[in-house]
Parts: C-alpha cells; sequence; structure tokens
C-alpha cells in the first residue's frame, strides 16, 4: 500500500508543476521575437531563401552564385 500511495503524491506532484508551468504569467525571455525577414523565391530553381541570404541582381533574387 505503501509504493501506491508515493506513486499518486508524484503524479499529484507533476501535475501541479505541469499546471504552474502553463498557466503562470509569462515574461519576455519566452515569448519569441516574430521575425522581420520575409522570404523570397529564386529566379532560377523557385526555392525560398530568406531576404538576408538572397543574392539580388538586376531586380531578380538567386539563392546562391550556381543559380546566378
Amino acid at each position: 500500500m505503501g509504493i501506491i500511495k508515493l506513486i499518486i503524491i508524484v503524479l499529484i506532484v507533476w501535475l501541479g508543476i505541469s499546471l504552474w508551468r502553463k498557466f503562470r504569467k509569462p515574461t519576455e525571455h519566452n515569448i519569441s521575437q516574430p521575425s522581420t525577414n520575409k522570404m523570397l523565391s529564386c529566379s532560377t530553381c523557385k526555392t525560398h531563401i530568406p531576404e538576408n541570404e538572397a543574392i539580388i541582381q538586376n531586380g531578380k533574387v538567386f539563392c546562391s552564385k550556381e543559380c546566378l
């Protein structure tokens, strides 16, 4: 009977901790910042890449030097 009480206590503590984590007030470091980088499509292979990684030449977008 002692092991059953121990298992029940452990389950109650686990449930309490889970609920506390779920409903606690989120802090700044828990909130992810939205990405401001938009995705662009390569003019050659149509692969989508972040704008900051794209190669833009003559108004066209390329994902790599090979596609350029």
